[in-house]
């Protein structure tokens, strides 16, 4: 049910209540004794009236009703398919943090493993390459 239809019956269903309060005013107003004619035929409309209107009502909570069930079922299925994409893009970010983890750690090796080879291969150049960084930290510190 469009919202259109379902404002345009709502505002159906309050004139008729409306309608209905107005008949029971006039009848208290007027005063009409229970056995006259008059009466009869004003309590006959009056009931009419209101039958009608509990017909619409009955028939707009049902609407009213369906309605809330649909979107409680719509607002349900998009909870399920947004905690779906979540869960996955979740997954995926876990797998790619491993992967990278991985990576870094094997990189981190190689370069210890070849910095090791290197030391082992030319101690004097990594001795030579020590002293100089200490030289160079130490003139820094000395400028202060």
């Amino acid at each position: 049910m469009k919202k259109h239809d379902f404002e345009a019956r709502r505002e159906a269903l309050l004139k008729d209540i409306r309608e209905v309060m107005d008949d029971v005013e006039e009848l208290y107003r007027n005063g009409v004794e229970a056995g006259s004619e008059e009466g009869s035929k004003a309590r006959a409309k009056l009931e009419e009236k209101l039958a009608v209107a509990k017909e619409r009502l009955s028939r707009f909570e049902e609407e009213a009703g369906e309605r809330l069930r649909h979107h409680a079922e719509r607002a349900r299925e998009k909870y399920e398919q947004f905690e779906e994409a979540a869960q996955e893009r979740l997954k995926e970010g876990k797998e790619r943090f491993a992967e990278f983890e991985a990576d870094a750690g094997e990189r981190l090796k190689r370069g210890a493993k070849h910095a090791d080879e290197v030391v082992h291969e030319k101690p004097y150049y990594a001795m030579g390459f020590a002293a100089l960084a200490g030289l160079v930290v130490g003139v820094l510190l000395n400028r202060r």
